[in-house]
């Protein structure tokens, strides 16, 4: 599914690795990316340079943030005069009110390698560790069922391998510095999901199995959210179809709720948003 969980590292390689957050690279299924070499001129705002699918030549890739974190991709093969096309939604950098201006990886293993540079800053040393999970692009309307639906960027929203979350029950009590309630992965009964802010819109998650007396259990890393300095305060969202789509309604701190739709990452470039 494209899903990293990253760190970085500063300073020389005596200093310890530190928490990067999680990005999603990429958008085929079953096909990972084996490299990615691609900056910015306008500091972060749009993204060019090349990329490599596994089993393939490297392909064109260009970049447009679509809000903080969140690009929408187009790639283009066959010569410079050649045709772009969709993408896919990514999330690259993990850091509020920073861009990513450059990020050069090569595959190592399971793992994407090497720099990336924040606006304003250096390189710095980067490990994409691939992980299991359901990424969603999302898109969100307000205004009445006549309004348009806008890009909303990308979500995190599970941890298990072939087995994606079908409903999600959450409410923020501290304007979206944590998060609890239920959530379902498919062919199971909802568990308890509490999950606490780590870095921007990413938070470390904990669910509960066996009732209110078990004990909490890791739940990987979700990003949940797109915005910048406006937290998810809730969630309540639902799928007929296995987890492949979501429809429902959110909330950011400050507004009222918003309607929602989510599709998997995978299918993202199938997606009407008209």
């Amino acid at each position: 599914m494209a899903i990293y969980k990253v760190k970085n590292q500063w300073g020389g390689s005596a200093v310890p690795w530190l928490e990067g957050g999680t990005f999603v690279l990429g958008c085929r299924e079953n096909q990972n990316v084996v490299a990615l070499e691609i900056s910015s001129g306008d500091g972060g705002k749009t993204l060019v340079g090349r990329m490599t699918y596994e089993g393939e030549s490297p392909i064109g890739f260009r970049a447009i943030q679509i809000v903080g974190n969140n690009y929408a991709v187009e790639n283009q093969w066959g010569g410079v005069t050649a045709p772009w096309h969709p993408g896919g939604n990514w999330i690259i950098g993990a850091r509020k009110r920073q861009n990513v201006i450059a990020l050069n990886l090569k595959a190592e293993g399971n793992s994407l390698e090497g720099s990336m540079s924040y606006q304003g800053e250096g390189p710095i040393n980067i490990v994409a560790t691939l992980t299991k999970g359901s990424s969603y692009s999302v898109d969100s309307h307000w205004g009445g069922e006549s309004a348009p639906w806008h890009s909303a960027g990308t979500f995190v929203l599970g941890n298990r391998e072939n087995q994606h979350p079908v409903a999600f029950d959450l409410t923020s009590y501290d304007s979206g510095r944590t998060l609890e309630g239920t959530m379902t992965y498919e062919g199971e009964a909802s568990i308890g999901f509490r999950a606490t802010q780590i870095l921007d819109n990413n938070y470390n998650v904990e669910n509960q199995l066996g009732g209110p007396t078990s004990r909490w259990v890791s739940g990987g890393q979700f990003v949940i959210g797109s915005r910048v300095d406006q937290r998810v305060i809730s969630l309540k969202i639902s799928s007929s179809n296995e987890g492949t789509d979501f429809t429902g309604q959110m909330t950011y701190f400050g507004e009222s709720a918003i309607d929602v739709k989510a599709v998997l990452s995978t299918n993202s470039n199938l997606v009407n948003k008209t």
